[in-house]
């Protein structure tokens, strides 16, 4: 992975990218390694998801950064009172999304870390984008484990 700079759109949005094909193959693995049906369509949805995030980012047009409306998005919170848990071939479904609700909880601060740090307006912008959408993956995933796992107590 190539060196991240806020003095570029374009290369925030290549980093970005390379970022998103990382994703998009570690949950790829996830599903050739687990023996869990159900977690191999669950890897796969994720694996889907990351790659709609790097269609995104090719498809987007940095000379109209501006004009790109963020829409708020609720943090319930769960993730951050979660251990991380590593992959295993045998995990359960409660560790597959709490697995995914940290890596999405990760890619979020690392993207509102770099927002902070940018001096270009264009590149906090494309920032706060990503920013935006991991919280999106992460809301989604939060429900489910509140509605799928914490629901059952």
């Amino acid at each position: 992975m190539t060196a991240l700079s806020c003095t570029s759109v374009n290369d925030v949005i290549g980093f970005a990218i390379q970022k998103e094909e990382l994703a998009m193959e570690f949950y790829r693995q996830c599903s050739l390694r687990t023996s869990h049906s159900g977690l191999k369509e669950f890897f796969d949805e994720l694996a889907r998801e990351e790659q709609r995030h790097r269609d995104m980012l090719r498809d987007l047009d940095s000379l109209h950064l501006d004009e790109v409306k963020l829409e708020k998005v609720e943090d319930l919170k769960i993730s951050d009172y979660l251990a991380d848990v590593p992959f295993q071939e045998d995990m359960t479904y409660q560790d597959a999304l709490i697995l995914a609700m940290k890596k999405e909880e990760k890619a979020h601060g690392f993207y509102a870390t770099w927002k902070s740090k940018c001096m270009n307006d264009r590149a906090a912008k494309l920032f706060q984008i990503l920013e935006t959408e991991e919280s999106k993956h992460k809301r989604k995933l939060e429900t489910l484990y509140d509605d799928e796992i914490l629901a059952w107590d």
